[in-house]
């Protein structure tokens, strides 16, 4: 008799002993050892004994259950590429402004579970983001696979590159975690790939001394949370590169980021990527600081019966 003739033996042993009183008062022992060795508490309302509590998470989950256009707002976003002569629109004048799909908005109990995810070590709650970040992954690839009419084939998912700083502060690499795990859990949506294309600027020895602007940025040296609008463009611009001009030449990209504010971020994500020859199709948040107006499933029509109108930015055409 082999091992793999034993499995289902093995299995069923292991399944009454998950299943024994004895084993359910060990892991409640267990979990109350690591209560007073590791006290924590819900990151939302402050129940003890848990990262997330069951009412808290349910409210989360249902926040990211409905993806939505969130570029109406964010005036720092890059106008969409023309898909006839390749002419793209970089200010907020653009006729349309790079459609940007938000699996939520970033407002009371999600705004704080990324907040502990983020910033104070609290990787246990990827497993509530996870899944929000796929449904806004899956709605942003069928949106532009439907623009080109090519499906999903050939698009890269281009996260936005973490500053050598926020890496070192926190330990680890937030969205790097998020996306790594929807590879290895294969879902991500079909025929896309997760690549890190962009980089920042390597800073030559006589920026070393003086620092630029955009050299310091690179560094890390300033977080875009403490500037203002003009501020979050002079420190990003130019610091990031995707390689020479028509490397990339070819390449349909959608940008992967955490939170949409002013969009900054992803405009010189994205100028990069332009700059190196990519098309991009637009980007994916977890979360926006603006207010839904229209749900991305929705179509241009429903959300704005009269364009004449209004000229509504939340919808892709």
């Amino acid at each position: 008799m082999n091992v793999f003739s034993r499995l289902p033996n093995l299995a069923r042993s292991a399944d009454r002993w998950r299943l024994h009183p004895w084993a359910a008062a060990a892991g409640t022992a267990w979990a109350d050892l690591l209560a007073v060795l590791l006290p924590t508490a819900c990151v939302v309302c402050g129940t003890a004994d848990c990262s997330l509590c069951p009412g808290c998470r349910r409210t989360v989950r249902r926040s990211g259950t409905r993806p939505y256009y969130a570029q109406d707002g964010a005036e720092m976003l890059p106008g969409v590429e023309n898909a006839a002569d390749g002419v793209c629109w970089l200010d907020a004048d653009a006729p349309e402004l790079l459609p940007v799909t938000a699996a939520g908005r970033y407002a009371g109990s999600l705004a704080r579970v990324l907040l502990a995810y983020k910033n104070h070590g609290h990787t246990d709650l990827a497993g509530v983001l996870r899944p929000m970040l796929a449904g806004a992954l899956h709605q942003a690839v069928a949106d532009a696979g439907g623009l080109t009419g090519s499906g999903n084939t050939g698009l890269v998912l281009v996260p936005v590159p973490a500053t050598g700083r926020a890496r070192r502060r926190r330990g680890y690499n937030p969205l790097g975690m998020l996306l790594s795990a929807l590879r290895s859990g294969s879902l991500l949506p079909a025929g896309t790939a997760v690549e890190p294309l962009v980089t920042f600027t390597v800073r030559r020895p006589r920026q070393l001394l003086r620092p630029s602007a955009p050299s310091a940025a690179a560094a890390g040296a300033r977080s875009q949370k403490s500037l203002g609008r003009s501020g979050r463009r002079r420190n990003v611009y130019g610091t990031m590169t995707a390689g020479e001009s028509g490397s990339l030449a070819g390449i349909r990209c959608l940008v992967i980021d955490d939170v949409l504010t002013t969009g900054a971020t992803i405009a010189e994500t994205t100028r990069a990527l332009r700059a190196a020859g990519a098309r991009v199709e637009g980007a994916v948040v977890l979360a926006a600081t603006t207010a839904p107006s229209c749900d991305a499933s929705n179509t241009r029509e429903e959300c704005n019966p009269d364009p004449d109108t209004s000229r509504n930015r939340n919808v892709r055409r």
